[in-house]
């Protein structure tokens, strides 16, 4: 009975190593073809050996406003926001954080509170990173010094063309863009998220949707 019982414990133990294997691999092959080819597997995994698999449920606050942001998340499955809430109490959001992206905030560059909140969307999968730790092995290693001044430049590219879109761009303009940015995730997320990144109110996007569907 007992050995019975051994080898379906070491059985259930093999079957979830190989899923943790081949999710691994999936994480590897993913990244590699999204950001550089020449990342080297055993570069990744080390990166991954960093983190520890995180879930957020739907609805679920990874990082609440007003709280500092020690940890750094890159998400394998599910959207994220980051939000705030403006002058008048509205709650704004400010981005979209899809898969195989990464989920930070400014407050870890600053060493202060955040500002900003981030939401989960949808059931999210992420991999899980204390920020110092993994900080200073991206600056180790070259190939990955690389990516991560790239993602940096990348979202100070994003945050002007975000400024620039509401002083000169109509809000047809902005949700045309906001289609091309996030073209896989609009069916995915709250239409009222959508809005309030836009900058209007959820009539008003219908009422911008219909127009273009019209013309």
């Amino acid at each position: 009975m007992l050995m019975k019982f051994n080898k379906k414990v070491r059985k259930i133990i093999n079957v979830r190593r190989y899923e943790m294997n081949k999710e691994c691999k999936d994480i590897i092959d993913r990244v590699r073809s999204e950001f550089n080819e020449n990342i080297t597997e055993d570069l990744l995994k080390n990166i991954i050996e960093f983190s520890k698999k995180k879930v957020f449920k739907k609805g679920e606050l990874i990082l609440r406003m007003g709280e500092p942001m020690s940890k750094m998340y890159f998400i394998i499955k599910g959207i994220a926001r980051s939000y705030y809430i403006d002058m008048q109490g509205n709650d704004v959001t400010k981005s979209f954080i899809k898969e195989y992206d990464f989920c930070i905030g400014e407050s870890l560059f600053t060493n202060k509170i955040s500002e900003e909140g981030f939401e989960a969307l949808e059931d999210i999968v992420a991999l899980e990173f204390d920020a110092k730790k993994i900080k200073e092995y991206l600056l180790s290693e070259k190939v990955l010094t690389d990516i991560y001044i790239k993602k940096l430049e990348e979202t100070i590219i994003y945050k002007m063309n975000r400024e620039n879109g509401f002083q000169i761009k109509s809000a047809t303009e902005r949700y045309l863009e906001f289609k091309r940015s996030y073209y896989e995730i609009e069916n995915r997320v709250n239409q009222s998220c959508i809005a309030s990144y836009l900058g209007v109110s959820p009539v008003s996007l219908s009422r911008i949707r219909r127009t273009i569907r019209e013309e």
